[in-house]
């Protein structure tokens, strides 16, 4: 059996803390001043960094099950294993986020929500998420679970996943460079090709948007494509060819300030996911200063509780909303951001909200992920 690769765990364990930062400013109240959000607004690439990460994880973790080719049966285990690991909280979060569609019915208050919040709660767009077909152009926003969207992206990565890594075999790990010049022609192409093109609800697409922040229309090309990049990084991992260089702790540490920067200054997006995979690759390889940095008891556990805090993490929000409307007796124009006083009062709200959050993933993880992950796979795989 392969080691496990905490590092890796420990990464996915920051990347969700970082999306719930982001939507905690965006949604609720601003923890940093709007000349200073740079950084904070680019935080929808840890998604990325997840697709990334997926990839790679899959080719270390599924490398001796689909080597000596595709079976029926070793595919439909695959797949019975990828939903298992998604599938009983995607549903959960939908059901806790139609009791709180239920709450604003009851308490009268539906009316008064943004044209966007009432575009979560579609309830036309309930099997279209069932189906993992949020990402595929059929609605304008996000509906129900925003962050859910990734889990439609992700699933149909995770279905062509065993015909990539067959086709990479055939033609060759050693020719990873053009899978790579190919990965990163695409982010390139739907930053600047299909970034201006994305609707937004009944507002016309802004040719002025250059990002790769596409998800209900794009959204899978979007997960598929930063799932070839893990794959990538993968093969170039397993060969061991750039070890001595990426496993060097300022090669390490150059690349978390030059991604930081990237993202501050808002470079394009492709450059930041690029750096994400060279970051990847590095973490993978580690060091023992490397190992040390990531080992840390409570990073490791983030890393185990990252999928319950990020699907979870948005009802949260969803319900602090819910009780500041209780007061709202008109129609909200656009993001109704209820902590909106001082910064100090907004980050003493943020660190409450993250502990909160935490121990939610905690619990969701220990008696809802894990538990249903292992009966379905016990019930199903063959």
């Amino acid at each position: 059996m392969k080691p496990y690769l905490h590092n890796l765990s420990s990464l996915r364990g920051i990347a969700a803390i970082l999306v719930t930062t982001l939507h905690f400013h965006f949604f609720l109240g601003a923890i940093f001043p709007y000349e200073a959000a740079g950084l904070i607004d680019k935080l929808y690439l840890m998604v990325d960094l997840f697709f990334i990460l997926s990839g790679f994880i899959m080719c270390y973790v599924y490398e001796d099950v689909f080597n000596k080719g595709l079976e029926k049966k070793s595919y439909k285990n695959f797949l019975i294993s990828r939903l298992a690991r998604i599938y009983p909280l995607h549903v959960l979060v939908i059901g806790a986020e139609l009791l709180l569609f239920l709450g604003y019915l009851c308490i009268d208050k539906f009316q008064f929500l943004s044209d966007w919040n009432q575009h979560l709660y579609r309830l036309d767009a309930i099997p279209f998420q069932l189906l993992f077909l949020e990402t595929v152009g059929i609605f304008d926003f996000a509906t129900w679970n925003m962050p859910a969207w990734s889990l439609s992206a992700e699933w149909w990565a995770y279905v062509i996943f065993p015909f990539l890594f067959i086709f990479f075999k055939k033609v060759g790990y050693k020719k990873w460079f053009l899978a790579l010049i190919s990965v990163i022609s695409l982010w390139f192409f739907i930053e600047t090709v299909l970034a201006p093109l994305h609707p937004f609800l009944n507002f016309p697409p802004d040719p002025k948007k250059i990002d790769l922040d596409v998800n209900w229309h794009w959204g899978t090309l979007r997960g598929i494509v930063g799932f070839i990049a893990g794959m990538i990084v993968w093969q170039v991992y397993k060969f061991s060819t750039l070890k001595k260089v990426f496993s060097n702790v300022w090669v390490f540490l150059s690349l978390i300030a030059l991604c930081i920067i990237s993202m501050y200054y808002h470079w394009y997006d492709t450059v930041t996911v690029f750096i994400f995979m060279m970051i990847i690759l590095s973490s993978a390889y580690g060091s023992s200063i490397i190992d040390k940095l990531y080992s840390f008891k409570f990073l490791r556990k983030l890393g185990d509780w990252s999928f319950s805090i990020y699907i979870w993490h948005m009802f949260i929000i969803n319900m602090i909303s819910f009780y500041f409307m209780l007061n709202v007796d008109k129609k909200v124009g656009g993001i109704l951001r209820p902590l909106n006083g001082s910064l100090m009062e907004a980050r003493v709200s943020f660190i409450i909200f993250m502990l909160i959050t935490i121990f939610v993933g905690f619990l969701s993880y220990k008696y809802l992920e894990n538990p249903t992950r292992k009966w379905i796979n016990k019930k199903f795989k063959s």
